[in-house]
């Protein structure tokens, strides 16, 4: 079986695909009603349509964004990613911003995404 047959695998391709094409619709296709989205950063639990805010930011100010470095591996309830994020400005100055997402999978759809990330980064870099 390829990994692509794999259903975690294929939901896993299709949400990191939306968030490069920046495509809000297709990110939230992903996530299972209820879904919830934790940061380390502010320790707070947002539902799907609470995050757009952020996803707004993040395809607004960068006109390229693209994962790099990408380990993924299954868990019992899903899998955990980390990558360096490569985001590009618009006026071309890139950002490479490393990060461990924790997802757990039912009924084919991201229920939880527990995300690490040093937002200072991105201050610094922006």
């Amino acid at each position: 079986m390829s990994a692509l047959a794999d259903p975690v695998e294929q939901l896993a391709e299709a949400f990191f695909s939306a968030l490069e094409d920046g495509s809000i619709e297709r990110v939230l296709a992903c996530y299972a009603p209820g879904a919830r989205i934790w940061h380390n950063f502010d320790q707070v639990a947002q539902t799907p349509a609470q995050s757009v805010a952020g996803l707004d930011l993040l395809f607004g100010n960068f006109s390229d964004r693209r994962y790099l470095e990408v380990r993924r591996q299954p868990t019992p309830s899903g899998f955990v990613q980390q990558h360096v994020l490569r985001l590009t400005t618009h006026d071309g100055a890139v950002i490479d911003w490393p990060a461990c997402l924790v997802f757990d999978v039912a009924d084919g759809r991201i229920a939880r995404l527990d995300e690490y990330v040093d937002m200072s980064m991105l201050q610094e870099g922006a």
